[in-house]
């Protein structure tokens, strides 16, 4: 973000960036009281505006405080101390919107590295994500892929009404054969009792004669 302040800092036995090392362990919960701890986690837990902020918002600090420690010419155990002073003693509004302008710097600059992009999160969204995009937009403009509307569902609907009918005939079929089975049992049963009937009257005749 700025090299001439880490040139300074590396000169100084502070290139590695060991004095920031409290601020990412617990999250900056040392430098503020609970109320702006809490604000500041919430806005680090939405992974906005970029997936790892809380790097941004170190740089932000390194930052408010490099004139100070330029100006002073101090060197690592001056800096170290000079870090754990600025406890309690950091505008977090102004911090986060400073963080939240080298965001935008970051964005904006065709020169970032592969490496600080992956590292920061800033990586260009996934052909999924875009797909997504698009169909959000073609919900807000009513609009809607050609290649999509000319799709047919019909003959999901056709097949269901055919397999409907196949199964209306079906069943009529088998009430048709139900019912000329009734008919011709019913038609057995009346001729047996004829019979019956023909064949005791037969027995009465010839024993009254």
């Amino acid at each position: 973000v700025d090299p001439v302040f880490y040139n300074y800092l590396d000169a100084n036995e502070s290139g590695n960036l060991y004095f920031c090392f409290q601020w990412m362990l617990v999250w900056f919960k040392r430098e503020f009281n609970y109320s702006d701890t809490m604000t500041l986690w919430e806005v680090l837990w939405t992974k906005k505006p970029c997936k790892n902020f809380h790097l941004l918002v170190c740089a932000a600090l390194l930052d408010t405080e490099k004139s100070a420690i330029v100006e002073n010419k101090y060197g690592f155990t001056e800096i170290l101390k000079h870090v754990n002073d600025m406890s309690h003693r950091i505008d977090l509004q102004k911090t986060l919107s400073k963080a939240e302008g080298i965001f935008e710097s970051l964005r904006v600059d065709n020169k970032i590295s592969d490496r600080l992009v992956n590292i920061l999160g800033l990586a260009p969204p996934t052909a999924a994500s875009s797909q997504n995009g698009h169909n959000h937009e073609e919900l807000q403009t009513g609009t809607e892929d050609p290649q999509r509307a000319t799709s047919k569902p019909m003959a999901i609907q056709n097949r269901k009404l055919s397999g409907n009918s196949h199964a209306r005939e079906r069943h009529r079929t088998e009430s048709s054969n139900a019912s000329s089975s009734l008919n011709n049992s019913s038609s057995v049963e009346v001729l047996s009792e004829i019979d019956d009937e023909q064949k005791f009257e037969n027995s009465l005749n010839s024993n009254f004669f």
